[in-house]
């Protein structure tokens, strides 16, 4: 049972160069000042803020999150399926959950006063979330589920400190798609399944990833459906070509791409995992699962977003 005015608040103080210490405290303040009372479940890294959120949403009216994509990760993990409201101030130098969301970007201090109010008013709209099993175990995810070349980009961009922002996860692009050409996978949509030997799957509840890539440029989060894209086998050249028509959204329609739609997804490695024997390890919202094989579902209405 959640408690009446009672929120908690997770915030990433070094997100966006600082933006995310500025607007964590503009949102503490304006909350407390509308008279709610406010806990901080900050911690010193995001596993221990996952868990502590996960373990005490229940104890909130709301929960809300000042920071970039995996910490909004983490609060998507904490309440979807709850009923409790999730209130995102985006701060990071991605934001793509919050950007899929059609959230307002560029000014944390502002977001952060529109949750507060969001909250006090009770604004909200529930949207689809994407309940995911893998071998590491089970959770939610809100964005895309990126599981060939895509995942080897995500870990490649992971690994680096610099640069910041969308332009780590270009150069980590242009590094793996010189030389990764597909990843064989085996692929069932609602039960029908297809053997691939695809460049990605990207498995989407929302338009983007990586910084606004528009990977599916149709997906809606309040559809019941995921939007599903596979793009076949490339040469290098062919594929750093579709990179930059994909940033756009204008991928969609050529011979080598299509997209599915379905509630319920399947993604099995077949082969040796492609390139070297290196099997791409799949990531949700940008932050790693534990392995193949994964199944995502679409629930409707299993989000609700302060909005």
């Amino acid at each position: 049972m959640s408690s009446r005015g009672r929120v908690g608040l997770l915030v990433n103080p070094t997100a966006g160069r600082g933006d995310g210490r500025a607007a964590g405290t503009r949102v503490l303040q304006t909350l407390r000042c509308l008279g709610h009372d406010v806990t901080d479940l900050s911690g010193p890294d995001l596993a221990q803020v996952s868990r502590t959120a996960r373990e005490r949403t229940g104890e909130f009216e709301a929960l809300v999150v000042v920071g970039g994509d995996g910490l909004v990760h983490a609060g998507v993990e904490a309440v979807a399926g709850t009923g409790t409201p999730l209130g995102i101030v985006p701060a990071g130098t991605g934001n793509d959950i919050a950007r899929g969301l059609d959230l307002a970007l560029g000014n944390p201090v502002a977001a952060a006063e529109s949750v507060a109010r969001a909250l006090h008013a009770g604004s909200h709209r529930r949207v689809d979330a994407v309940r995911v099993e893998h071998a590491g175990g089970a959770g939610w995810f809100a964005s895309i589920l990126s599981s060939g070349v895509d995942a080897l980009i995500n870990d490649r961009a992971n690994a680096w400190r610099w640069p910041r922002g969308p332009a780590r996860y270009t150069l980590a692009a242009l590094r793996e798609l010189v030389v990764v050409r597909a990843v064989p996978v085996r692929l069932t949509l609602d039960g029908v399944a297809h053997d691939l030997d695809s460049l990605l799957v990207a498995v989407a509840n929302t338009r983007c990833y990586g910084g606004g890539i528009l990977m599916a440029p149709e997906a809606d989060p309040a559809d019941g459906l995921l939007d599903v894209v596979v793009v076949d086998r490339l040469s290098p050249v062919a594929a750093l070509q579709l990179f930059p028509r994909a940033r756009r959204g204008r991928h969609v329609g050529l011979p080598e791409v299509r997209v599915h739609r379905a509630r319920r997804v399947v993604l099995e490695p077949l082969g040796d995992g492609g390139r070297e024997g290196r099997r791409p390890r799949p990531h949700a919202d940008g932050e790693p699962l534990g392995g193949t094989p994964v199944t995502c579902e679409v629930v409707p209405g299993a989000l609700t977003v302060l909005a």
